[in-house]
């Protein structure tokens, strides 16, 4: 339920932002990394904390235009939770693939989960040796096909993960 709370309050936030489709240039982007962020909270009658750890990547300077933002949630108990935004304008049923330092977790694409006006979300559990990827690696890689069926690569830089993590890890 509390996923399903996080993920509804990320949707609301996103929902002011421009997606990917609205900009017809989107071959040869300069791209703009945003800063991580952090968010703690805990419910009133809990003693575990909700936490998470959130960088976008902007196709603007002033960092108002969101292309994809990744999540990382975390409870007080060992839980990791990723949450991957994606743009619109890619093909749905394509999903996504998911890489670190330019190498594929997987041949097989991650589903979307469910794709709104801001995006479209890709949500699993991490794994321990996955969250070892995050905080080793420097780039996400993230491949999409594009509506007119071109591939799309992204790297996300994963620079100052490891450091940023710790905080929310230790709460």
């Amino acid at each position: 339920m509390k996923i399903k709370k996080f993920i509804i309050i990320l949707a609301i936030y996103l929902a002011a932002h421009s997606s990917f489709a609205e900009d017809k240039h989107t071959e040869n982007l300069d791209l703009f990394m945003g800063a991580w962020l952090t968010n703690c909270s805990s419910n009133s009658g809990e003693n575990e904390k909700n936490c998470a750890l959130e960088r976008s990547l902007f196709i603007d300077k002033k960092r108002t235009k969101k292309l994809i933002t990744i999540s990382m949630q975390t409870k007080s108990s060992t839980d990791v939770r990723f949450i991957l935004v994606s743009p619109l304008g890619t093909l749905v049923q394509s999903g996504v693939k998911i890489g670190f330092d330019d190498k594929l977790i997987s041949k097989s694409p991650y589903g979307f989960n469910i794709c709104q006006q801001f995006g479209c979300i890709t949500s699993m559990m991490v794994k321990k040796e996955t969250l070892e990827r995050f905080k080793k690696s420097d780039n996400l890689n993230l491949e999409y096909i594009g509506a007119k069926g071109q591939k799309i690569e992204i790297k996300f830089s994963l620079s100052g993960f490891e450091k940023e993590f710790q905080k929310i890890a230790n709460n």
